[in-house]
């Protein structure tokens, strides 16, 4: 496999274009049924909602991205055939580069949790096959 390496998002013009087009590419999702207008989704970028976020190279391919949010959780999107080696990478990265923001009691946890889509089969068994524990599964009250 290729060089894997982490961009931290800015933004710029690029990594907004580049997360664009991996947001269009995107099978799971968690946050948005109907993929946001192309200005839409700049405004949320321009607004760097998260702790760190950072685009997923392989070579000198976008290959998904990963966000670090303020509540301690992380999301991971890998596009389609993703690799299991991304995945460890990103976790150790994580672990490697950033400490969990203290505990604040039903706000923030302890520890990093991942959010993963419930469809997401690739995430979940590379997850468990990582040894990550489950830590609760969410509804939607819609």
């Amino acid at each position: 496999m290729p060089d894997i390496r982490f961009e931290k998002i800015i933004p710029t013009k690029a990594q907004i274009v580049a997360l664009y087009d991996l947001l269009n590419e995107r099978e799971h999702t968690i946050s948005h049924k109907v993929v946001p207008s192309f200005e839409d989704h700049a405004q949320f970028v321009n607004t760097n909602p998260y702790r760190a976020w950072y685009l997923i190279l392989v070579g000198d391919n976008a290959a998904g991205t990963f966000y670090v949010s303020n509540e301690n959780t992380v999301g991971i999107n890998v596009a389609l055939n993703g690799d299991e080696t991304i995945v460890s990478k990103i976790c150790s990265y994580i672990l490697a580069e950033y400490a969990p923001l203290p505990e604040i009691k039903s706000v923030r946890g302890p520890a990093f949790a991942i959010n993963v889509a419930p469809d997401n089969a690739f995430l979940i068994s590379t997850l468990e096959r990582l040894n990550k524990k489950v830590l609760q599964i969410s509804y939607s009250l819609e």
